[in-house]
C-alpha cells in the first residue's frame, strides 16, 4: 500500500478551503489542486510501471479516482463554484482517511 502523511493532506486542503473564501485567491487555489492532480499522476505512473509487483491495479485504480475528484474540485473552482470545490475537497479528504494508513503509525 502506497504510505502518506495524512496530516498533510489534511493541512493541505484546509489551507486551501481558506483560500476559496477569497476570490483574490482563486489563482492559489487553482495551482495548489493542479500541483496534486501532476503528484497523484506521478503516482499513478509509478503504480502502472511496477504493475508486474502484483496488487499495483488496486493502487493505480485508487489513485485515478483520487484524480478525479481532485480533478472535479479545480473544474467547479474554475466555474466559480466554491461552495462545491470545497465539499469535493471534503470528499477527498474523506477518501484518503478511508483509503490510507498514516505514513508513521501512532505509537
Amino acid at each position: 500500500m502506497l504510505m502518506i502523511d495524512k496530516e498533510s493532506i489534511r493541512e493541505n486542503i484546509a489551507a486551501i478551503k481558506e483560500k476559496l473564501a477569497n476570490p483574490g485567491e482563486k489563482a492559489e487555489c487553482i495551482a495548489d489542486i493542479e500541483n496534486m492532480v501532476d503528484i497523484k499522476q506521478s503516482h499513478i505512473w509509478r503504480a502502472d510501471f511496477g504493475s508486474c509487483c502484483g496488487n499495483i491495479c488496486n493502487i493505480s485504480s485508487q489513485i485515478g479516482m483520487e484524480i478525479e475528484i481532485l480533478q472535479d474540485a479545480l473544474d467547479a473552482i474554475k466555474m466559480g463554484d466554491s461552495i462545491k470545490a470545497a465539499i469535493l475537497l471534503e470528499d477527498y479528504l474523506a477518501f484518503v482517511e478511508e483509503h490510507y494508513k498514516n505514513e508513521h503509525p501512532p505509537y
